[in-house]
């Protein structure tokens, strides 16, 4: 039987706030948003499963989001595997949202950060 989907409490659109700005790990995520949110990012697939309401407004992604994740990566505070996992969880998760004049721009960011580790399977896999 499915989850029936609820609103996010404070504490969770925090939880997605602050990951948003890579200031908590993807585990951390994980951790505080497991009743409602299910997701396996694999070598060659991602998958994520939500049982909440989508917030509205949705938790703001703007191009300094991208420019902070990319300058992490550049300082190895990140790893490529960390921004790419980042930017999928952006992607994947409806909470998230850059509706607007550069929305167009950072999906293509996000989309390009997120295919870094994506591997394509093989007949061998």
């Amino acid at each position: 039987m499915a989850k029936k989907p609820r609103p996010l409490t404070r504490a969770e659109l925090r939880t997605l706030e602050k990951f948003a700005r890579l200031e908590i790990s993807l585990k951390d995520l994980r951790q505080v948003l497991k009743e409602v949110l299910q997701f396996e990012f694999a070598e060659h697939e991602r998958r994520l499963s939500s049982h909440f309401l989508v917030p509205q407004p949705g938790v703001r992604i703007n191009q300094d989001h991208i420019r902070r994740a990319m300058k992490k990566h550049a300082h190895e505070e990140i790893s490529t595997d960390q921004l790419a996992d980042w930017a999928t969880m952006l992607l994947l998760n409806d909470a998230y949202d850059w509706q607007g004049p550069d929305e167009e721009e950072i999906a293509a960011w996000l989309n390009d950060i997120s295919m870094l580790t994506l591997k394509p399977r093989t007949s061998d896999n």
